[in-house]
């Protein structure tokens, strides 16, 4: 494949992908021509290793590559997750500038032009049992092929770690653009994570949403049998708020009356 061919389907590569389209072992070889077209203002750097493409027409200095492929790119085995999961899916409802997914390889946060990009541990519990890729999908997204956790454990993952899906009132406003949750996969993700208080979080979260997600009184009743013996906070960063006895969770006032909805 020819470079300038390659740049009309890779807005964002890295230099393994360029060196496996061209088909060349010759690596000086790439690297001469990779200065070359940064000479020419036809590519820039993200870091080394990480380049995105400049389209025709467009200023360099002014150009923002998109930032989900930014972040597919960091690590061969990257997936997309929390609020960047979210934006993949459609569901996100507020521009962000922090951009998370996972990977097996931690890796240091980095910035970009005006946004952060952080490397999130995968869980303990999935690694134990080989179940890092439970709830990972993938598919084409401006072009590339990324990788992304889908509805029910971005829904679980976010409850879990609020401050990564945006805060909780994004969080919530993006979650109830879902048009269903599979709610065996929900449990199933809880199982294999076994935290008591996201079995609550999880719980409360749907007896909220009863009718736009068509809860069932047996599915509360499987998660209230795995909530916490003590109470918890619904979010770690909100001390006050008022004792929902059922769940043994604290919740935010703003939570329970969901005061961010616009009418």
């Amino acid at each position: 494949m020819e470079y300038n061919n390659f740049f009309n389907t890779h807005p964002v590569f890295t230099i393994e992908k360029l060196r496996f389209a061209v088909n060349s072992k010759n690596i000086k070889s790439i690297y001469n021509n990779l200065k070359y077209y940064l000479n020419k203002n036809r590519i820039r750097s993200v870091r080394q290793g990480i380049y995105y493409v400049i389209p025709e027409g467009s200023q360099p200095d002014k150009f923002y590559p998109n930032n989900i492929l930014v972040a597919s790119c960091l690590s061969k085995d990257a997936v997309l997750a929390f609020h960047s999961a979210l934006e993949v899916m459609g569901y996100g409802h507020s521009s962000f500038h922090r951009f998370f997914y996972y990977s097996p390889n931690r890796k240091r946060k980095i910035y970009f032009k005006e946004d952060e990009f952080i490397c999130v541990k995968i869980p303990e519990k999935l690694k134990e049992k080989r179940m890092e890729m439970f709830g990972v999908e993938e598919k084409y997204y401006h072009q590339l092929s990324i990788k992304f956790t889908n509805r029910e454990r971005t829904f679980v993952d976010c409850l879990d770690r609020p401050e990564y899906g945006g805060g909780i009132e994004e969080v919530y406003r993006c979650i109830e653009k879902y048009p269903y949750l599979n709610f065996k996969e929900i449990l199933e993700y809880l199982g294999v994570l076994n935290k008591r208080v996201l079995y609550a979080k999880v719980g409360f979260f749907l007896q909220q949403h009863k009718d736009q997600f068509y809860v069932g009184e047996e599915l509360l009743k499987k998660l209230k049998e795995k909530k916490p013996a003590s109470t918890v906070y619904f979010d770690s960063k909100r001390k006050k708020g008022k004792l929902i006895k059922e769940w043994n969770l604290i919740v935010p006032e703003i939570v329970i009356k969901r005061g961010w909805e616009e009418f």
